[in-house]
Parts: structure tokens; C-alpha cells; sequence
């Protein structure tokens, strides 16, 4: 487990017609109740108030506070010079709103699922509890921690009272999408990490909903946790065919969020790595095109190319995850905390029960033991 983080603007037209307005009615008797003539439709019709998809304009008012979350490889660039953190005295205050060699700024809500998925995480790992239970335990519980994570999304993406800086939260607690690997199913894990790349998109979209998603965003974070996904993508997730990548680096370009100047000796992605990614999705333009026409898109349709594999054409967060969780309900069938103390203590080593289970008799063995 990789280490722990601490922590209608008015006219002069429409004034002209609204006083002429007034005027004729100042002249019409006060008693009498019936209008002169019938108004027309166009006239009486109102503006039809703002809808929108992901979250209403007043969740705006929930602005987040930063804290400073440290890097994991903190120590691995610990003796570089000219490091660029607080001098001895200075208040790290300044520093949350930035990226630095201190860390990284993380909303309060990120670093609250963060540390609920480290939480998750945690209880499903059988070497921490020295239990035993089969080899791929933790793997599987990963993924099942995991697939609670996405469910939690889902709850609140089209939930309207919620923020869309509360749903770029759930895109802050970047850390440990590289444990999702350490399972032997290797399409439920390429499932998962699919779905965790539509989640970044997916939030991008709420975030451009209200203006959020533009390089001098509110949001802090937007390049860093961009530039910390497609690490996530070419790296440490290099072995599930991960096809999101150049998406990330697409949408970040067309809303003039400059990922190059991001770049950092922290993160293992470069600037010739994001101009192959601009190549890669350059190449894709007349399939984007193709993708946009086709009515009553569903997710099959995007199924395609030598492998059989989602092509990131177009993508749809509710139909994907509705298929999505036909194999991946989550759940806590892995949690051992949920165990009873008599089955934790069958898998905890060194037990008595442990032996048993294995046929061992332990009594047999400290009786030879001690005639010796």
C-alpha cells in the first residue's frame, strides 16, 4: 500500500417600451376590470428559469477550503536543492492555494474521502490484521472498496443540491487508484479503471457546467489531479489498456488548461508524454465526429477497433455505470471487521484455530517439542 497522505440585462429598447406601457395604463380607469384587449401569448410568456444537469447555481455558495496534501514520494526529492517550500518561519497558509514541493491543495471534502477510502481500504487487508484468508484477498477487496467509491459518485453526479466542487472532490482523492492492479481479474480491474476515467470526465463536465472548468478556475487543482490521472493511466495502470488518457489531455486543451506547465519532477508524466496523448486524439477527430451524429447513442456503439474495445468517441456516465454495476454492486463481502471474532481468529496466524483449520495439531507438536 503506498504511503499515507497528511493530510436580460435591460435595454434602453425595453425601458423605452416598458414607460410607454406604463403610460397607457396610468390613463385606464380604475374600475374598470376587463381588458381593453386580449394580450397576446409572446407578451405574457416568461423566461423559463435555468436548468441545469449536474447542480443548481446556488450550490456555487459552498466554496471549498483548501488544505495541503503531501506528495507520496515527498521523501524521494527530499534532498534536492532549491526546493520550493515555506522558509524557516513562514506560515503555510499561503502555500494551500498551490502547487508546490510542499504538496498539493486538496479540498477539506477531498481529503475527507480520501481518508474514508484509505478507511475502506484498509479494512479489507487481510496481511494488516495478519489474517490469511487466500492470496488475492486484498486485491479483490481493493476492487470492492473501489466499486463503492463509484456507486458513492453516481449518488451524487446528477444530484442537483450537491456542488460540482463537492463532485471534483471525489476526482482530488487520486491517491491509490494504482491498488485497483493488485488483482488477478484483470477485466474486472480494466473495468474499474475505465469507469474511474469516465468519472474524470464526467466531472469535468459538471465542473464546465458552471463556468469551473477554465484555466483561472476557483477549483486549485485541476491540472496537478489531471496530470496525476494520466500518471495513473501510463503507469501504474499501464497493463489495463487504459483508452481515457488523450481524452483527459483533450478536454484540458480545449478549454486552454495548459497541462505542460504543470509538469513537475513529482509526477511521472512529461511534456513529450502529453504531446503523444495531443497526437492520439488529433487522430480520433473523425470518429468524434461520427460518434456525435449517431442518435439514440448507447455504449456498444462505441465498441470498436482491433481489440473489440471502448473507443472514447463519446461516453454517457449513466448508461456506462448502469452496466457497469451488473458485475461491480460493491458491497462488504470483503470487509473483515464485519467477520465474527470466531472466523477472524480461523484466519489470523499463529492461532490455534489457524492450525486447526490447516489440520495442524499444535498441542501434539508442543508436547514433541518440549520432550525434546
Amino acid at each position: 500500500m503506498p504511503p499515507k497522505r497528511k493530510a436580460m440585462a435591460e435595454t434602453s429598447t425595453n425601458k423605452q417600451i416598458s414607460a410607454t406601457r406604463n403610460t397607457k395604463a396610468s390613463k385606464t380607469s380604475a374600475k374598470s376590470t376587463a381588458p381593453t384587449s386580449k394580450p397576446s401569448a409572446k407578451a405574457s410568456t416568461k423566461p423559463k428559469p435555468q436548468t441545469f444537469k449536474y447542480s443548481d447555481a446556488t450550490t456555487l455558495s459552498l466554496k471549498p477550503k483548501y488544505l495541503n496534501l503531501q506528495w507520496p514520494n515527498f521523501a524521494d526529492f527530499i534532498k534536492d536543492k532549491n526546493q520550493d517550500i515555506p522558509k524557516k518561519g513562514e506560515l503555510i497558509d499561503a502555500w494551500c492555494d498551490r502547487v508546490s514541493d510542499l504538496g498539493i491543495p486538496v479540498s477539506e471534502e477531498g481529503a475527507e474521502l480520501l481518508e474514508k477510502l484509505d478507511k475502506e481500504v484498509e479494512k479489507r487487508d487481510q496481511n494488516r490484521l495478519d489474517m490469511h484468508i487466500y492470496n488475492d484477498w486484498n486485491g479483490w477487496g481493493m476492487s470492492e472498496a473501489f466499486s463503492n467509491y463509484l456507486k458513492d459518485f453516481n449518488k451524487d453526479i446528477f444530484k442537483k443540491t450537491v456542488s460540482p466542487f463537492k463532485k471534483w472532490a471525489y476526482v482530488e482523492d487520486e491517491t491509490g487508484t494504482n491498488r485497483t492492479a493488485d488483482n488477478e481479474d484483470g477485466d474486472s480491474v480494466k473495468e474499474i479503471a475505465a469507469m474511474v476515467g469516465l468519472m474524470v470526465l464526467t466531472a469535468y463536465s459538471a465542473l464546465s457546467e458552471h463556468s469551473l472548468f477554465t484555466p483561472d478556475s476557483e477549483v486549485k487543482n485541476i491540472g496537478i489531479m489531471s496530470l496525476m490521472m494520466l500518471e495513473f493511466a501510463q503507469v501504474d495502470g499501464c497493463d489495463l489498456d487504459i483508452g481515457w488518457g488523450c481524452e483527459i489531455v483533450r478536454m484540458c486543451d480545449e478549454t486552454g488548461i495548459d497541462l505542460d506547465k504543470v509538469v513537475r519532477k513529482q509526477v511521472s508524466v512529461s511534456k513529450k508524454d502529453l504531446k503523444g496523448l495531443r497526437s492520439a486524439y488529433k487522430e480520433k477527430k473523425d470518429g468524434y465526429k461520427k460518434a456525435a451524429e449517431i442518435k439514440g447513442w448507447k455504449p456498444e456503439n462505441d465498441i470498436g477497433g482491433k481489440y473489440n474495445e471502448k473507443q472514447w468517441f463519446r461516453w454517457d456516465w449513466k448508461l456506462e455505470y448502469k452496466e457497469f454495476k451488473k458485475n461491480h454492486g460493491g458491497g462488504t463481502y470483503y470487509d473483515l471487521t464485519k467477520w465474527s471474532k470466531k472466523d477472524r481468529e480461523r484466519h489470523t496466524l499463529g492461532t490455534k484455530a489457524f492450525d486447526e483449520m490447516l489440520g495442524i495439531d499444535s498441542d501434539s507438536e508442543d508436547s514433541d517439542s518440549t520432550s525434546e
